[in-house]
């Protein structure tokens, strides 16, 4: 696998535009650059997409450009893997086959440079995410899938739309929730670390946190929404950084 290592969640990319929306592109694009220019490897930590289901023979115009520059990146040379979050799971044969995306639906276990890694979105998780346990055993049944994709594209898009604005009102948490969440996905990292991970990488949590435990790490990647947080490994260590602000990954 190639070094360094970039690690991405939580883009929330829209299907509409805004200003905000075009700025949030723009700095993306500018982190993929550099991890062109690097030949580098980047693990996307879910929720890339705000929405993303996979149709036979359609796909939504509104990420045209992230799919471009996703291609670009792998054309490049650079391995890119992805894996999926509660936003994007239903991911499939054209980010694999046409855009050349490595997908995975199960955390990552993988050695790197004698460390051993533990990769997940986390959905799920947190105390707070029992009503999304629930969903999603409805969301990720086949024969609902199969269902689904007989709605038309812009009919699918509208109903998530209308989702996603109720969940950007539901994760508005109060700071009490915040910490009891903090801590759920702490002690989550702690029980992977026990089970021998030296590094543990999530997201969801759209919360940027570093903890050390001597020389293993827990670490949320945030978001691109508030934070424009992101993590790389060199090789040795992993570290926690903000695009625009603290690019000391030599971009």
């Amino acid at each position: 696998m190639r070094l360094p290592i970039y690690f991405l969640s939580d883009v929330h990319l829209q299907t509409l535009y805004s200003p905000a929306e075009e700025q949030k592109l723009n700095r993306l694009f500018e982190f993929f650059e550099c991890i062109r220019r690097q030949q580098a490897t980047l693990f996307i930590v879910g929720d890339l997409f705000d929405f993303w289901f996979e149709y036979r023979s359609a796909i939504f115009a509104c990420y045209f450009r992230v799919l471009r520059e996703l291609q670009n990146l792998v054309d490049s040379g650079c391995d890119v893997h992805f894996i999926g979050g509660n936003h994007d799971y239903w991911a499939g044969d054209f980010l694999q086959k046409e855009i050349g995306l490595k997908l995975h639906f199960e955390p990552v276990n993988v050695e790197i440079n004698a460390h051993r890694f533990h990769i997940t979105h986390a959905d799920g998780i947190l105390r707070n995410d029992r009503g999304y346990r629930l969903l999603r055993a409805v969301l990720r049944n086949t024969f609902i899938i199969r269902l689904f994709r007989h709605l038309h594209p812009d009919w699918a898009l509208y109903i998530a739309r209308k989702v996603s604005g109720k969940s950007r009102h539901l994760n508005l948490r109060p700071a009490r929730v915040i910490s009891r969440d903090r801590a759920d996905l702490i002690a989550y990292g702690e029980a992977q670390l026990a089970a021998g991970a030296d590094f543990v990488v999530t997201g969801h949590l759209h919360l940027p946190t570093i903890e050390y435990r001597n020389d293993k790490v827990i670490l949320n990647l945030g978001d691109w929404m508030r934070y424009f947080s992101f993590a790389y490994y060199d090789g040795t260590l992993i570290r926690l950084a903000y695009w625009n602000i603290n690019q000391s990954s030599g971009c």
